[in-house]
């Protein structure tokens, strides 16, 4: 059963049916794992926010990256990140991952905060959104997080779960919108029906030539 990250589910939610499609049949195909592009930016957002390390000192090692496309893209994501901190003050807190399965069981998301914030009386579980290449779907993403708020256990829920999308410089909390229950589980049953038709599409043998008999022979 594949495992997404968030990340990548949002990529997903927000693709097109022709695209989407293609993106579930590379994951349902053998692979040995792919580069984590944002890897580098999520280990440093712990370190910015949690450890509260200096922003200067962050953009020095990011400075030295091989790949200059990832780091023009950490180099930015730490900037921004470190702009909305300034400029919403608030505690940053510590919350607990959770793992949603899918109805039928054919997909996984693992969602593991990046870090908490605690915005007014609310405890906010915060996923930094970091993709330029991806227009984020607005509705599939309270669809998202809505799936994952489900999957919580109540003794570790959060009181709120949020994207932050850092290349449009907005917060994307679940209680900003009503309740995402009823669509959440409609998507939750479309995508579970997109990976059985693919996979199906993928164990079907393809029907056999037809038979070409050598002129003039009959019977």
């Amino acid at each position: 059963m594949p495992t997404f990250g968030f990340s990548a589910f949002l990529k997903l939610l927000s693709l097109n049916p022709k695209p989407q499609r293609r993106e579930v049949r590379t994951r349902l195909s053998p692979s040995t794992g792919g580069y984590d592009f944002h890897r580098s930016l999520r280990l440093k957002v712990r370190r910015l926010m949690l450890e509260n390390e200096d922003i200067e000192t962050l953009l020095e090692e990011a400075s030295h990256l091989g790949n200059p496309a990832e780091r023009r893209s950490l180099e930015e994501g730490l900037r921004l990140l470190d702009d909305w901190r300034r400029s919403n003050p608030g505690e940053v807190t510590d919350i607990a991952s959770a793992l949603y399965v899918s109805p039928h069981e054919n997909f996984k998301v693992s969602f593991i905060p990046d870090f908490g914030y605690r915005m007014g009386d609310k405890n906010v579980a915060i996923h930094v959104w970091n993709t330029g290449t991806v227009q984020l779907s607005e509705r599939m993403t309270y669809v998202a997080l809505e799936l994952i708020a489900s999957s919580y256990d109540e003794h570790t829920a959060p009181d709120d779960l949020a994207v932050l999308s850092l290349p449009d410089r907005r917060l994307y909390r679940l209680d900003s919108v009503p309740d995402q229950g009823s669509l959440a589980a409609l998507v939750a049953a479309d995508l579970d029906r997109t990976f059985e038709g693919v996979r199906d599409g993928m164990t079907t043998p393809p029907p056999a030539p037809p038979e070409i008999r050598p002129t003039g022979t009959t019977g």
